[in-house]
């Protein structure tokens, strides 16, 4: 009887402590966290090499000509922050000329070498040579006379001198090199000194054919200039961050600041010409001509430049015609006037600078313009609406958005639009008409920056 009091004793003893023992938590294992230092996140380091950059800039002058004739423009800081990329490019050099050789011997060379002492502005010219020794020989001097008192200079007015003081030829590919690892400045003094002479600076530019490019730093003048140029940007050294000056983000979407200028459009429009391999083309423009369009044509007008710029690099055999439409206030009778290739881009401007009063009928000019082009065998036909308004209704000529579309594709062309929009209620940023055209011919819609977005059904909404 003891034995078993005993045991019932121990038992209860033995359940009382599992008991507690389950009541108590056991410690909290330390998770640790293995690091490899060999495992940090990599950045977007950018490779800096002047050879290639200079390699790069060669191959796109001379890629699509046969045997082009060539024009290279270096404008060099000479201070003395730049002597180890002077050697660089004093060395590097020959890697630009044996990408040009291999393409032509009609080339030559001209140097525009920037710096300060004391903050007062130097710059030396080596003008127009065949003899690429020359220069060579000028970088060398640059290196050498880099002493302790010579720092960077005003850049931005070393590229105004050369683009105003050197003759360019009129049937040279012209690059203009800038070679700098500081930010691009000017001594001049007055409000917004800066933007102005950056955009003279793309004036003169595309007045001359010239392409920019900057083998330099992160900064916005560097990329606008480039950018609106139809040049290159590329980093002087690795500590460059990678330049998204010209890009925004909208959400999750990035897109080129361009897209919001409608000379940004051009040239877009005619870097997916050139990059489709469209043989001889005749571009012609159709262009809305109501007042609407007045405060657009300055930027058109620029954008041409780009255009013709982006063409003549490529080598394309293009030839310009336009299309001119317009009608009376309150959907009075069409006026389509019809200008055949060949035009001169300057006659293409002045076109482009005289809207008249009134509205405007798109689908009008498409069906009963195009057949008139009758462009010549052996040549592509491409379109390029511009227009600021919706595709009006044209139901009471039987004038549809379809019929448009037939006649576009019966003349076998590419269609690109910068046009309308219809309604910003009906979640359809654009005009039907308009995106579909530039689908189906396989070309590009945008919206033209500025346009207003209009109530109501378009034309293509009444097949």
């Amino acid at each position: 009887m003891r034995k078993w009091i005993y045991c019932v004793c121990l038992l209860s003893i033995l359940v009382g402590t599992l008991q507690a023992s389950a009541q108590i938590r056991p410690p909290r294992r330390k998770h640790r966290i293995l690091v490899d230092p060999g495992a940090k996140k990599e950045k977007d380091v950018l490779k800096a090499d002047i050879g290639a950059s200079l390699k790069d800039i060669a191959k796109r002058a001379t890629q699509h000509a046969q045997n082009p004739s060539v024009d290279v423009v270096f404008v060099v800081d000479g201070s003395r922050q730049m002597l180890g990329h002077l050697a660089d490019l004093e060395k590097r050099f020959v890697d630009m000329l044996t990408v040009i050789e291999t393409k032509t011997m009609d080339y030559r060379f001209a140097l525009v070498n920037f710096h300060s002492v004391y903050e007062e502005p130097r710059v030396n010219f080596h003008q127009w040579t065949f003899d690429y020794l020359n220069i060579e020989n000028a970088f060398r001097d640059m290196r050498v006379e880099s002493g302790n008192n010579i720092e960077s200079g005003y850049g931005l007015d070393a590229v105004v001198k050369g683009l105003n003081e050197l003759e360019f030829r009129e049937d040279a590919i012209t690059q203009f090199v800038v070679v700098t690892n500081a930010r691009l400045r000017t001594s001049w003094t007055e409000a917004k000194a800066k933007s102005k002479i950056s955009q003279q600076i793309i004036d003169l530019c595309r007045r001359n054919g010239v392409q920019l490019n900057c083998i330099g730093m992160s900064e916005r003048v560097q990329a606008e200039l480039t950018d609106e140029t139809n040049g290159m940007w590329y980093p002087i050294d690795s500590k460059q961050r990678r330049m998204d000056g010209q890009r925004i983000r909208s959400g999750g979407t990035i897109a080129d600041k361009a897209l919001l200028r409608i000379d940004g459009l051009f040239k877009r429009i005619a870097e997916n010409l050139v990059a489709s391999n469209p043989g001889k083309v005749d571009v012609v423009f159709v262009f809305d001509y109501s007042l609407s369009m007045q405060t657009k044509t300055d930027p058109a007008c620029d954008g041409l430049d780009l255009m013709v710029s982006v063409f003549n690099a490529a080598g394309l055999d293009y030839r310009f015609g336009i299309i001119r439409f317009w009608a009376a206030v309150g959907g009075g009778e069409s006026t389509i006037v019809v200008t055949k290739p060949p035009l001169e881009p300057e006659q293409v401007k002045s076109l482009f600078r005289l809207p008249k009063n009134g509205d405007e009928h798109l689908l009008d000019a498409v069906i009963e313009g195009v057949p008139k082009l009758r462009t010549e065998e052996g040549r592509n036909l491409v379109l390029i609406i511009i227009t600021d308004e919706p595709t009006s209704k044209r139901a009471e000529k039987g004038y549809t958005a379809g019929k448009a579309i037939s006649v576009c594709r019966g003349a076998f062309a590419r269609v690109y639009v910068i046009g309308g929009v219809t309604s910003m209620r009906s979640n359809s940023i654009g005009d039907n008409f308009q995106r579909q055209v530039a689908q189906v011919t396989k070309g590009e819609h945008y919206i033209m920056p500025g346009a207003l977005a209009r109530q109501g059904i378009g034309a293509d909404e009444r097949r």
